[in-house]
């Protein structure tokens, strides 16, 4: 087997995920990790065990073939032009960009450079996600028409950090991509148009909304919506030692649940529960019927492999990147995820309902 070596950009908490995943991979040698601060990349380099080193030594030496990039986000655009430029294949966390015209410009780049490029959109790479795609794709709950996604967690951002101190509707890129990106997925189709609506701000301190309602129509009548709350559930600063901590969470006012309905039946996603199960419709005499036909829970020590497998994806890439072979979602799939982002911003900027085409989102 041929091997690469590969660099991490940002080694904070994602940071870490990302070099984890590095040195799992049977395809990887060396793993590099940079950061801005000289003295904090070496001391955070020998924590982790990997070698530090500058932006112009990564970008000049040709034994890294693969960069991942887990920087802060206003970084993403100009790391990830810097190394397709140096013929790197690249792994950058979402958002694209801070605007559509940076994310769009990650496109062009991509495009003009024939680099390799994935977003780190890794719920697909997560196997409740995963199984919920196939059962749709079998056929087993019909044409889906209807996906609603209902997330309510508590403030764990904290006073003055960058998440709380950033502008703008924020939380839609940083946070809801990930579940809007699963509702066109779901539904394999481009949205029509957007309607959105934020409540006034409880949490004080964000220079952002902290709760949004999203609905979006697809093509054939079909309708997506995601309901956000970011301060409703017990702020979880800790937990009862004798109790599982998603366990205390689903009876806390935390929710992470998608419905998923289709012509012949329906799924449930349920990361609070670990559960995942689907409904099959039919008929009666009397009324249609409605019965759960199936479901899967996880134990867990498989949390992460569910519901958030950032570590596999990476590790995936770093495959398709070692055998040659193109991304699994394309720099304008991941666009088309972010327009939608900003789709809903402006709706909710303006009070409008923004059609796809609106010319404001070129």
């Amino acid at each position: 087997m041929n091997k690469m070596n590969a660099a991490i950009l940002g080694l904070g908490g994602m940071g870490k995920t990302h070099v984890t995943a590095a040195q799992k991979s049977p395809y990887v040698d060396k793993v590099y990790g940079y950061e801005p601060d000289a003295d904090f990349r070496v001391k955070r380099c020998q924590e982790l065990d990997i070698i530090p080193a500058t932006l112009e030594e990564i970008m000049q030496d040709e034994s890294i073939k693969f960069v991942s990039i887990a920087s802060p986000n206003e970084t993403h655009i100009e790391l990830a032009e810097m190394a397709m430029r140096a013929g790197k294949s690249v792994l950058c966390e979402k958002p694209m960009g801070n605007t559509l015209a940076e994310a769009k410009h990650m496109c062009d780049i991509e495009a003009e450079t024939g680099a390799f490029l994935q977003i780190g959109f890794e719920l697909h790479y997560s196997k409740m996600y995963q199984h919920t795609k196939k059962w749709i794709s079998d056929g087993l709950i019909g044409d889906p028409v209807n996906v609603q996604c209902r997330y309510y967690c508590c403030e764990f951002h904290k006073k003055n950090t960058w998440r709380s101190n950033s502008t703008g509707s924020f939380l839609i890129g940083e946070k809801l991509s990930h579940y809007l990106d699963l509702q066109r997925w779901f539904f394999d189709k481009t949205p029509e148009n957007v309607y959105s609506l934020s409540a006034a701000k409880v949490v004080p301190y964000f220079n952002h909304r902290d709760n949004h309602q999203i609905m979006t129509r697809y093509p054939g009548n079909c309708v997506g919506t995601l309901n956000f709350i970011m301060y409703i559930a017990e702020s979880h600063t800790g937990h009862d030692p004798l109790r599982d901590l998603l366990e205390q969470q689903a009876d806390d006012g935390h929710f992470l649940q998608y419905h998923i309905c289709g012509t012949k039946g329906a799924i449930e996603n349920d990361v609070f529960r670990r559960r995942y199960r689907r409904w099959e419709f039919g008929d009666s005499p009397e009324f249609m019927t409605s019965k759960i036909v199936e479901e899967i829970t996880f134990p867990p020590a498989d949390d992460q492999i569910y519901f958030h497998n950032v570590e596999e994806q990476n590790m995936h890439v770093i495959e398709l990147v070692a055998t040659g072979k193109p991304s699994e979602m394309t720099a304008r799939e991941a666009y088309e995820t972010m327009k939608l982002c900003f789709a809903a911003e402006l709706s909710e900027d303006t009070g409008e309902l923004i059609n796809f085409n609106d010319p404001r989102l070129d």
